[in-house]
């Protein structure tokens, strides 16, 4: 789409606001103009019952701006032409209400309340013609008493499944005396069939389980009854009976390394007598060509093993583990039941085929891109290299090389191209098991874990100083559930360098707590992160995203240098002449988004972190501080441009704020536009405060954290963005607008209505990637 084209649209858009929205309405006809509920159903909202009405009205941005409709509507008439082709392609043709949708939405609804325990509901509708051919349906809902489990029997006509079922009833989803809802009994179908397959019934399926529910005691009380039937076996001559379930166990597992889908459908036979076999823990191990990785990479990424019962959670476990060593690009897990075969105990016996199409081991790319460093835009390149295979256990070892240049931000807004230079390297070593003294092989089929070995090297020059920077590292991450992931860092090592310093800058600082943040010093960390996250990739629903970080610093080092050094002269410890910083620092992050429908959602993040200096430091260490502003902060701000408190730094020619405590809330509406775009109105609130007196009583009055005072220097910022959703990546543009800025006098603050707007007032944010 041409850029002269979305001109032309939005131009029409502004043009046509006001235009008629039953443009396209035919005569006799009625624009569905607006979908009421009156609900006094519990339990039930509303949304849940408008899911159920067959015709909605169009979709609307900001509760009332029919956008996709506008757009429709600025077609001609001649829908042979082009350009109005697109527009109602990309637009909303407008929804004509239909008296027959109508009934069918009051026959859903009325079951959709059925199948939650009010059976005597009714609803009613109403048709409101108004003007301009436009029609409001309203429709009530009056639910009666709803009805309520009075007992729950179990039958179980298969003596083999008895015991299993009965001895599991503690932990049913229907209880005696709640409502009776039928998405509970599915539910309850379901977690059955997992509890019978996962002990070993392979054949065993939720069809086998059905309800039988008693409405006619007094009370509005059922009393149900869950059976499971037993399983109908057919003979050649069309007789059939009823015979109890049989378990299946595993005879043979066979790991098909190297397996062509297409090739073995062309000839079976010859294509599998190609692969050599090698048995390795009572598996059979059938490869292609050499095998790449050794046998135990398999083996302990496995749950499934002759003579054991067939188990579903394992064979899910298998394929997760699997696709998590990143050595193959296919994984297929299926299983053939031998005829005529049974173990000593009549059970059926299963070969078991793990089809495995490998990856390619090594890679490469070189990368020209943009970069977006929280609203510092720049250019840089980067040669990345990846081995997937790297010492034959499905090792993934990273490396890459980069050199980056960002046009730093000033506070005179000049323009000083690429006044920062960053080159570096990194390399990082995953290993897909825990390597520690203990022995914990069950651990690895349990949670997952790697074990991860990094080191970087990193030059930084920026406007006021030079930085380098050294850092090793390893760490421990694990799954302990499919929502929640572990990182545990007991060891990472960083020396931080500033051989050049502004003077101007430094001159600035060096009375003050900050000049310990920018001298040579030495830190070593331990951390750990907790991360419970709901959010499934490629599905739009509301979920929940909860991170918790605690990191320490100096503790070990100090109690080893304490009992051999003393401070002398300088007041502090070091370690070849380098002082080690020692502190704590914990923050959480919360986020909530919430999909209205296909067009609207809404997303919130509450951010709240606190760093302390203590023992051998007087500051935190600058790469360890907080900042505030930017493309994913206060986007008001620029980045590092806000706080701390209510200062305001009228020295400094590059915005450098940071401090040790960031409170921050963002509220974002986000809009579906047309082809590619979006749209989204934000309001964001928060700022950064100092948790230690810095010798300088003015800057401490301004920027110290004071529990009756903080809340007064909260900065607010509105504003507005588009994004590009390309689905693998979102690229982002935002302005925002200071609202109220806690730098102003006491007073003044509240921007927003009061005076009118400079061009200080506003910033821009290009980014990648949404800001939460």
């Amino acid at each position: 789409m041409s850029k002269g084209r979305v001109v032309i649209v939005f131009v029409f858009i502004l043009l046509g606001w006001g235009c008629s929205t039953t443009k396209y309405v035919p005569e006799g006809a009625s624009l569905l103009n607006k979908i009421e509920i009156e609900n006094s159903a519990k339990d039930v909202s509303k949304e849940q019952i408008k899911y159920y009405v067959r015709q909605r009205e169009n979709v609307k941005i900001i509760g009332f701006w029919r956008f996709h409709l506008g757009m429709y509507n600025l077609s001609g008439r001649d829908d042979e032409k082009g350009f109005n082709k697109w527009l109602r392609r990309i637009g909303e043709a407008p929804v004509l209400y239909d008296e027959i949708l109508k009934e069918k939405s009051k026959e859903q609804v009325a079951l959709f309340l059925n199948s939650k325990g009010y059976f005597n509901a009714t609803v009613s509708d109403t048709v409101i013609y108004t003007s301009a051919k436009k029609a409001k349906v309203r429709y009530t809902v009056n639910p009666g008493e709803r009805y309520h489990l009075n007992r729950v029997d179990f039958k179980v006509d298969d003596d083999s499944l008895r015991s299993i079922v009965y001895s599991d009833t503690i932990n049913s989803l229907l209880k005696k005396g709640e409502p009776f809802d039928s998405d509970l009994h599915d539910k309850e179908r379901e977690r059955l069939t997992r509890l019978i397959r996962n002990d070993g019934y392979y054949d065993f399926s939720k069809e086998y389980i059905y309800f039988m529910a008693d409405s006619s005691l007094r009370n509005n009380s059922i009393n149900d009854s869950l059976i499971i039937v037993k399983d109908q076996q057919k003979f050649i001559d069309g007789q059939d009976t009823l015979v109890n379930h049989r378990k299946s166990k595993i005879k043979d597992v066979y790991f098909l390394v190297g397996f062509d889908a297409k090739k073995a459908l062309e000839n079976r036979d010859d294509y599998m007598s190609t692969f050599d076999t090698l048995m390795y823990q009572d598996c059979h191990i059938l490869y292609g060509e050499d095998l790449k990785f050794r046998a135990e990479v398999l083996i302990n990424s496995n749950y499934i093993f002759p003579g054991q019962y067939y188990n579903d959670d394992q064979v899910k476990r298998t394929q997760d583990l699997l696709s998590d060593l990143q050595l193959f690009r296919f994984i297929n897990i299926r299983f053939k039941q031998i005829e005529g075969e049974y173990d000593e105990h009549g059970n059926h016996l299963l070969d078991c085929f793990i089809q495995l199409s490998t990856s390619k081991r090594q890679g490469y790319t070189f990368e020209i891109e943009g970069t977006n460093s929280s609203g510092n835009l720049g250019a840089a390149g980067n040669f990345k290299y990846k081995h997937k295979n790297f010492m034959r256990g499905g090792e993934v070892f990273d490396m890459r090389l980069r050199t980056a240049m960002e046009n730093q931000t000033t506070t005179e807004n000049s323009a000083n191209n690429f006044n920062t230079l960053e080159v570096g390297v990194d390399a990082a070593l995953t290993i897909p098991k825990f390597l520690i003294p203990l022995k914990v092989e069950s651990f690895r089929k349990k949670y997952n874990p790697t074990t991860n070995f990094s080191t970087a090297y990193n030059y930084q020059r920026r406007p006021d100083y030079t930085r380098i920077l050294v850092n090793g590292r390893l760490g421990y991450d694990w799954r302990s559930s499919r929502l929640v992931s572990h990182f545990f860092a007991p060891f990472d090592l960083s020396l931080v360098n500033v051989p050049v310093i502004d003077d101007d800058f430094w001159n600035n600082i060096k009375d003050t707590y900050l000049r310990y943040s920018y001298e040579d010093h030495l830190i070593s960390s331990m951390s750990y992160s907790y991360i419970y996250n709901e959010q499934v990739i490629a599905k739009s629903s509301d979920y929940w995203y909860f991170q918790t970080n605690l990191e320490t610093s100096g503790n070990i080092l100090n109690a080893a240098v304490s009992a051999f050094n003393t401070t002398g002269n300088k007041g502090y410890h070091e370690i070849f002449g380098i002082r080690y910083a020692q502190y704590v620092k914990a923050d959480i992050d919360i986020r909530y988004h919430f999909r209205m429908n296909r067009i609207n959602s809404f997303a919130y993040r509450l951010f709240a972190g606190a760093a302390y200096p203590y023992g051998n430091s007087q500051a935190m260490p600058f790469i360890k501080q907080y900042f505030s502003g930017g493309a994913n902060s206060l986007r008001a701000w620029p980045v590092r441009g806000l706080g701390p408190g209510s200062f305001k730094d009228e020295v400094s020619t590059y915005y450098n704020q940071t401090a040790d405590i960031k409170l921050e809330a963002n509220a974002e509406y986000r809009f579906k536009l047309f082809w590619l775009l979006e749209g989204a109105f934000f309001v964001d609130a928060g700022n950064i405060w100092t948790i230690k007196p810095s010798g300088d009583e003015s800057f401490d009055e301004q920027g110290l954290f004071k529990v009756n005072n903080f809340y007064k220097q909260i900065a607010i910022g509105v504003g507005t963005g588009a994004r590009l959703d390309f689905n693998y990546f979102v690229f982002r543009l935002d302005m925002g607008v200071k609202a109220r800025d806690p730098s102003l006098p006491s007073g003044e603050r509240w921007i927003l209505g009061t005076r009118s707007l400079t061009w200080s007032d506003t910033a821009f944010n290009f980014a990648i990637g949404y800001p939460f």
